[in-house]
């Protein structure tokens, strides 16, 4: 699994993101819960969403993660609000229907083919309320950016673990096959003679190729976002969110 082996460095890393929890809190206000958090990680958003009075169902397949979730759901004693399940987001395999379905930070990018992406959406179709909602962030793919990539590994910053006092030092190497629109991915964390790596791809997918996968999974009243304010999206916007419903 993608994030398995640098599970324990995930909050220093990609767990510090926080500018998109006020989104989610607005939409699980206007569409009420139960909520369902695809690819839940550290639970880093289905926390503040429980600590707002929702009750979260979270699903991911790595056991490291949900480890580590479990962990942050106890410390912040949250356990009775949070359920955490082991299992595929393509085939979520629950019962009962939601208010929010949503899929954070790059999530829907680990899905590499159109079966598969198609295959996840109807699953997840089938779980919303009449009048729930999907929501779906991911990067908005710039062309320019992509083409400026280099595979060698290249230092990124430095990571400090505030709890210890540790640094750890980051390297990443990144690699886009535009032809087929993946992005290859190599990361290296190291600290005091220790090496940690990951090495994943991910899909790169644009806005009308979202909102046809969107519309032949049957979802309705299609919106798209350019950022976390949710201005109007435009094809230079930072990220790509769209918001969905089955009505």
């Amino acid at each position: 699994m993608t994030f398995d082996s640098i599970a324990h460095l995930y909050d220093l890393d990609d767990g510090r993101l926080s500018e998109d929890i006020p989104l989610y809190l607005g939409f699980a206000a206007k569409t009420g819960g139960p909520l369902l958090d695809l690819g839940i990680g550290s639970a880093r958003l289905a926390l503040p969403l429980a600590r707002a009075g929702f009750s979260v169902t979270g699903i991911d397949l790595s056991a490291p993660m949900l480890a580590l979730a479990r962990e942050h759901i106890m410390r912040a004693r949250l356990d009775t609000a949070i359920h955490l399940v082991q299992a595929d987001f393509r085939a979520p395999g629950l019962s009962g229907t939601f208010g929010l379905v949503y899929c954070g930070y790059n999530a829907f990018l680990h899905l590499i083919d159109e079966a598969e992406q198609l295959q996840a959406l109807r699953a997840w179709r089938a779980l919303l309320k009449p009048t729930g909602l999907l929501v779906i962030d991911v990067e908005n793919p710039q062309l320019e950016t992509l083409a400026a990539l280099s595979d060698e590994l290249t230092f990124e910053e430095t990571l400090v673990d505030d709890a210890t006092g540790a640094k750890i030092e980051k390297q990443i190497a990144a690699w886009a096959d535009l032809a087929d629109q993946v992005l290859y991915l190599h990361r290296v964390y190291q600290m005091n003679g220790q090496t940690w790596q990951t090495h994943f791809q991910v899909r790169l997918l644009f806005q009308r190729e979202l909102a046809l996968l969107l519309h032949c999974a049957g979802y309705t009243q299609l919106r798209f976002y350019g950022d976390y304010e949710l201005d109007p999206w435009h094809p230079q916007s930072s990220r790509l969110i769209a918001v969905a419903g089955v009505g």
